[in-house]
C-alpha cells in the first residue's frame, strides 16, 4: 500500500529553507506577489468590461464578444504555454506571458466606444498571456518551494485569489467613482507587469555530499539527474521517486529516461535520442548549474524540444508538430497516475454542471423565488468565505488519506444546485454554498500539491496545462447548454441531475489507483519510464 505523501515529501529534514516560514522566505514572497497581482487581473477584467455596460460604453452583446475572444485566447494558450514552461526557464514564460497581458490593456482603452474588432483582438491577447503563464506559475512554484512546504505555500496562493475575490468589487467599484474604465483598463495592465516583473527565479541548489547526489545539468528539458542513491539505478522512475529525492530540485534536474547516474559528477556522457531528433551527447552540468537557460520571446517559440535556442529557425510546420508532440508527452505523463486522469474528469464534471447552475440558473432563482439580487450576492460571497475557510483547514490538514478527504470536499459542490431544487429558506441556499466554497479548497491546495510532487519535473507544466485546458475548457460547454435544457425540462429535474453529476463523479473517482493518496503506489513503478 502507498504511503501516504506526508511521509514522502519534504526536502533535507532540518534543512534551513524547510524551516524557515513562509512569510519570512523572500523568494515565496515575491511569487507570492506575482500570483496574486495576475489573479487579481485575471478576476478583474470581465467585471471592469462589465462596468462598461452600465455606463453604455459597451453593449452587452460586444461585452459577451469579448469574454468569449478572452476564453478562445486562454484556450489556445494554455497547451503552449504549458510545453513552452517545460522548454525553458519558468521564470522567462511568466514573464513573457506576464508582459502579452499586460500590453492587452493599453490596446482594451484605446479601442473602448470605438473599434469593438480591436477590443476583440485585445481581448484575445489578455486570454493569451493568462493562459499561457498559468502552468508555469504552477511549475514555478515547486521550483521556488521546497516540496515539505508546497501544501501551505498552494493554501497561501489560494487564499490571495479568494480574498481579492471577496475584496475587488468593492474596491474596484469604489475607484469606478473616481475614474473612468480606460484608467481601470491601464491599471489591470499595471498589475500584469507586477506579475511580470516581481517574482524572482529559482535558485539552483548545490549538491548534497551527504545525500551523494550530484547536480544536474540543462542541456534539455529532459536531461540527466544524479541518483540519491544506488537504488535509483533500479527505480524506472529514478529521481522523481519522492522516497528516494526528498525534492526534485535537491537532485539538481528532472529525471531522465533510463535511470539515474548514482556517480553525480565525473559521469560520462550519456547519449539519448527523441522522437524524430538526432542523437547527440548529454553531459551533466557541474553542481550549482541551471536547469534551464533563459531565453528571449521568440526564442521561446523558435527553440526545439530540449530547452535550448535552436541555431536554424525551423519552419512553421515543424514548430507546430513540435509542439503537439511535446503536449502529447505531458499527456502520457498524466496518463501514468490513473487517481490525476480519474479526478480531473470528476473535477471537469463538477465545473461544467455546479459551475453553470451559479452563473445561469441562481440569479432567475434568486430574482423569480427570492425576490431580487440578495440571494445571488450572498450566496457568491459565502462561497468565497468559504473557500477562505477552507483554504485555512487544506493547509494543516493531515495526510492520512487525503486523495479522498479531496474527492469528498469537490463532491460538496452538489450541495450548491441541490439547495436550489425545493423552495427552501434563504438561509439554507447560503449555507449550502459556504459549504461548497470551503469543499473545493479542501480539494484543490491537496490537488496542486500533489501534482507538483508526483509528476516528472520537465513535464510538470504541460501536465499542469492540461489540468486547466480540460477543467476550463468543458465549462462553457456547460453555460451553453444548461439554459436550453432548464427550458426543455424545468430548472429542478436540471438542478437534480447537476447535483447527482457533482456527487457521482467524485465518488467514481475514489475508486482509481492512487486516489486515496493522491500519489502512484510504490509496487507501481514499471509504467513510470518516459516514453522518449
Amino acid at each position: 500500500m502507498a504511503s501516504p505523501p506526508s511521509a514522502r515529501t519534504g526536502s533535507r529534514p532540518g534543512s534551513g529553507a524547510e524551516a524557515r516560514p513562509l512569510l519570512r522566505d523572500a523568494a515565496f514572497l515575491r511569487l507570492w506577489s506575482g500570483t496574486t497581482a495576475s489573479g487579481l487581473a485575471t478576476w478583474a477584467l470581465p467585471f471592469v468590461l462589465g462596468l462598461a455596460v452600465l455606463d453604455d460604453t459597451l453593449t452587452p452583446g460586444v461585452l459577451g464578444l469579448l469574454l468569449a475572444a478572452r476564453t478562445v485566447g486562454f484556450l489556445a494558450a494554455v497547451a503552449v504555454g504549458g510545453v513552452l514552461a517545460d522548454r525553458h526557464a519558468r521564470r522567462s514564460v511568466v514573464l513573457w506571458s506576464s508582459l502579452a497581458a499586460a500590453a492587452s490593456s493599453p490596446l482594451l482603452a484605446a479601442g473602448l466606444g470605438r473599434s469593438d474588432l480591436l477590443m476583440a483582438a485585445a481581448a484575445a491577447l489578455a486570454g493569451a498571456g493568462q493562459g499561457a503563464c498559468r502552468p508555469a506559475f504552477q511549475a514555478l512554484t515547486s521550483e521556488i518551494v521546497d516540496a515539505g512546504r508546497r501544501t501551505r505555500a498552494n493554501a497561501a496562493l489560494t487564499l490571495a485569489v479568494r480574498g481579492t475575490t471577496l475584496a475587488g468589487p468593492a474596491a474596484t467599484a469604489l475607484l469606478a467613482t473616481v475614474v473612468g474604465t480606460a484608467a481601470l483598463l491601464l491599471g489591470i495592465g499595471a498589475l500584469w507587469l507586477i506579475a511580470a516583473f516581481v517574482p524572482g527565479r529559482p535558485k539552483t541548489r548545490p549538491a548534497d555530499g551527504a545525500d551523494g547526489a550530484g547536480a544536474a545539468g540543462a542541456d534539455n528539458a529532459a536531461g540527466p539527474a544524479d541518483a540519491a542513491d544506488a537504488d535509483d539505478a533500479q527505480d524506472p522512475r529514478g529521481a522523481r521517486d519522492p522516497q528516494h529525492t526528498r525534492d526534485p530540485q535537491d537532485a539538481g534536474g528532472p529525471a531522465s529516461a533510463g535511470g539515474t547516474h548514482p556517480g553525480g559528477q565525473g559521469v560520462p556522457a550519456r547519449r539519448t535520442r527523441r522522437p524524430g531528433r538526432s542523437v547527440r551527447p548529454v553531459v551533466p552540468a557541474p553542481a550549482g548549474g541551471t536547469r534551464r537557460e533563459e531565453a528571449t520571446a521568440p526564442q521561446l517559440l523558435a527553440a526545439p524540444a530540449g530547452g535550448e535556442p535552436s541555431p536554424e529557425r525551423e519552419s512553421p510546420a515543424r514548430r507546430r508538430s513540435s509542439l503537439w508532440r511535446e503536449f502529447g508527452e505531458g499527456l502520457r505523463e498524466a496518463r501514468r497516475h490513473p487517481w490525476f486522469m480519474a479526478g480531473l474528469g470528476a473535477l471537469a464534471a463538477v465545473a461544467a454542471t455546479a459551475y453553470s447552475v451559479t452563473a445561469v440558473v441562481l440569479p432567475v432563482i434568486s430574482r423569480d423565488r427570492y425576490g431580487g439580487e440578495f440571494v445571488l450576492a450572498a450566496a457568491t460571497t459565502a462561497y468565497t468565505v468559504g473557500a477562505l475557510a477552507g483554504a485555512l483547514v487544506a493547509a494543516r490538514l493531515p495526510a492520512r488519506s487525503q486523495g479522498w478527504v479531496a474527492l469528498a470536499g469537490l463532491a460538496t459542490s452538489g450541495l450548491a444546485p441541490l439547495s436550489l431544487v425545493l423552495p427552501l429558506h434563504a438561509g439554507v441556499v447560503l449555507a449550502a454554498y459556504a459549504v461548497a466554497g470551503a469543499g473545493i479548497e479542501l480539494f484543490n491546495v491537496p490537488w496542486f500539491t500533489a501534482t507538483q510532487h508526483e509528476m516528472a519535473p520537465d513535464r510538470l507544466a504541460r501536465v499542469s496545462s492540461l489540468d486547466f485546458l480540460v477543467s476550463y475548457g468543458l465549462a462553457p460547454v456547460g453555460l451553453a447548454l444548461i439554459a436550453p435544457a432548464v427550458a426543455a425540462a424545468g430548472a429542478a429535474p436540471v438542478l437534480l441531475v447537476c447535483a447527482v453529476t457533482c456527487f457521482a463523479a467524485p465518488a467514481a473517482a475514489a475508486f482509481a489507483t492512487g486516489a486515496r493518496h493522491l500519489s502512484r503506489p510504490r509496487g507501481n513503478l514499471s509504467a513510470a519510464a518516459p516514453d522518449n
